[in-house]
This record gives structure tokens, sequence and C-alpha cells, in this order.
């Protein structure tokens, strides 16, 4: 099992679900109202008068071999909305009860 956490620009939060949707991961947290700023381009999404933009983040944790095809999906979604941004993050699941 591996969790993957997606930060994205909540104005894709519609192509995220999508995704999740076309994967047949149902499971999931979303966050939102989520702050911060990418550490190489983009504008920061801090909820501002200066800075409106917020983010949202999902954290799924599903089986290994749909990280890759969830991380595709996610690569799909970048290149498409490039300005909005997008990451995920993938990391081990020892033990879930």
């Amino acid at each position: 099992m591996k969790a993957v956490m997606i930060v994205y620009n909540h104005g894709i939060t519609e192509e995220v679900d999508e995704a999740l949707e076309k994967l047949s991961i149902r499971g999931f947290t979303r966050f939102i109202n989520v702050h911060g700023q990418g550490s190489d381009k983009g504008e920061p999404h801090l909820g501002t008068h200066i800075w409106p933009s917020q983010n949202a983040v999902v954290l799924t944790v599903i089986e290994d071999d749909k990280v890759d095809p969830l991380l595709e999906e996610v690569r799909q979604i970048n290149r498409e909305a490039e300005e909005q941004g997008i990451h995920a993050f993938v990391w081990n699941i020892e033990k879930m009860v």
C-alpha cells in the first residue's frame, strides 16, 4: 500500500476528481483552503487580497499497482493546466487499521 498526497490549485478540483474516478479510487480525504507556494515558480496561494488563490489536498491510500497510473493522470493534468499548479507525493504505508 502507498499513500499519495496530491496538492493542487482548488480551481482544478474537477480534473483531480475525474482522475480518481477514472482509476476507481474511491477512498480519499480532501483538505480545502490550504495555503502555500511552489518552490520554483508560480504565484503563492495564500487566500489573501494580494494572493487570493488557495490550494486543496487529496490524500489517498491505494494499492501499489494504482500509483503509476495515478501519477500519470497528475502529469496529464499538469500538462493541461501548468499555471494552476499540481504536485503528487508518494510514500509507503507500513500498517493500516
